[in-house]
């Protein structure tokens, strides 16, 4: 018998934690089992411990993408069907990752077709930041953005509440000027639109058809080696903090530092013995993307910080260190454990690549 796969690509900040989890909620809720595989270039991942905090069966690929760590990704969805097994398995590849037709896809259907069926390849795109220098590729990372378009199967335009009914049309169209044969999927997570078409592929029987699309290694590794990756865990004790001001603070205080467009994505999680909290930066817009149990953190507190920006990485490094350590002392927080690191990506280097699958 055969687990599904389900592989949830997508450029950073298009909303694709938020997605799969709220998507496995529901599911789960109908009565399926769900777990979960996160993906990051380094380690500390808030993507990890929100979903965790969920409830989900999580494992994780660290210090490499998937396709650069396929060994380590079929350990973890082995690991996760020995030991829950899941009618589903959702996977959600690093943001800037790309070419996962031939470096993911198809080596699972061409090797481990007898252990996993992997659905239609679904890409979410940032409808708010899908600009036409990205669409028509004029920039190192709009090559990448592009390509994800390129081969994914399904095509979801997330965050379509913040833009118009005309403009949702002319994305749509320019997608399938890239890509003819997707499905595309117009989807908020505010109102709920497209969600049910989604659940309706990720728990389908459909599975991937698509074909590699070639991409130029050297730009891709160029793409990737403009941002800087930041990974930071604190832990401290409170008698009672505000968690929300103080993810607010340490994400505003990051974003005074950079040019909105330069953000692809900052994220905070707060856990505590009281509560668990959830906020992010994109572009200069910041969301509140989970929360469960009080406003207010007390005792025992973890404080997860991850950054993908624009910049050198001791640069982002300086920057957030500074914006932590500023937002906590504002609110009377100096004993704390600090750990973190930060770097540029190094070039992908894939364990497979496979023209065609069969």
């Amino acid at each position: 018998m055969t687990t599904r796969l389900v592989l949830v690509g997508g450029f950073l900040g298009a909303g694709k934690t938020t997605l799969i989890n709220k998507a496995a909620r529901l599911l789960s809720d109908s009565g399926r089992s769900i777990a979960l595989i996160a993906n990051d270039q380094g380690e500390a991942l808030v993507d990890t411990q929100f979903a965790r905090g969920n409830g989900f069966e999580t494992s994780e690929v660290l210090r490499g993408c998937f396709c650069c760590r396929f060994p380590d990704l079929m350990n973890s969805a082995r690991g996760l069907v020995g030991k829950v097994r899941p009618d589903l398995i959702i996977a959600e590849p690093v943001g800037s990752c790309t070419d996962l037709q031939a470096t993911v896809v198809a080596p699972l259907r061409s090797l481990y077709r007898d252990e996993f069926a992997v659905a239609p390849l679904m890409v979410l795109v940032d409808s708010s930041r899908f600009s036409s220098d990205e669409i028509e590729a004029r920039s190192i990372g709009g090559y990448l953005r592009k390509h994800q378009v390129e081969e994914a199967e399904y095509v979801v335009l997330s965050k379509v509440d913040m833009i118009s009914k005309a403009r949702i049309s002319e994305l749509i169209d320019a997608v399938r000027s890239l890509n003819p044969a997707a499905t595309v999927i117009p989807y908020s997570a505010i109102t709920g639109q497209g969600l049910d078409d989604i659940l309706k592929v990720m728990d389908s029987d459909l599975t991937s058809k698509g074909s590699p699309v070639d991409v130029d290694y050297d730009t891709y590794a160029d793409a990737e080696a403009e941002l800087g990756w930041y990974n930071g865990h604190l832990s401290f004790r409170v008698s009672r903090l505000d968690s929300y001001e103080l993810a607010s603070k340490i994400l505003r205080y990051i974003a005074e530092s950079y040019d909105p467009q330069d953000i692809a994505h900052a994220k905070v999680m707060l856990r505590s013995n009281t509560n668990a909290a959830k906020m992010s930066l994109t572009f200069s817009n910041l969301t509140v993307d989970g929360v469960r149990g009080s406003r207010y953190a007390e005792g025992d507190v973890e404080l997860f910080v991850n950054g993908r920006v624009v910049s050198s990485p001791e640069t982002l490094r300086t920057v957030i260190q500074q914006a932590v350590r500023r937002a906590l002392g504002e609110m009377g927080v100096e004993d704390y454990e600090f750990t973190d690191d930060c770097f540029s990506p190094g070039r992908p280097n894939p364990t497979y690549r496979m023209k065609a699958s069969s």
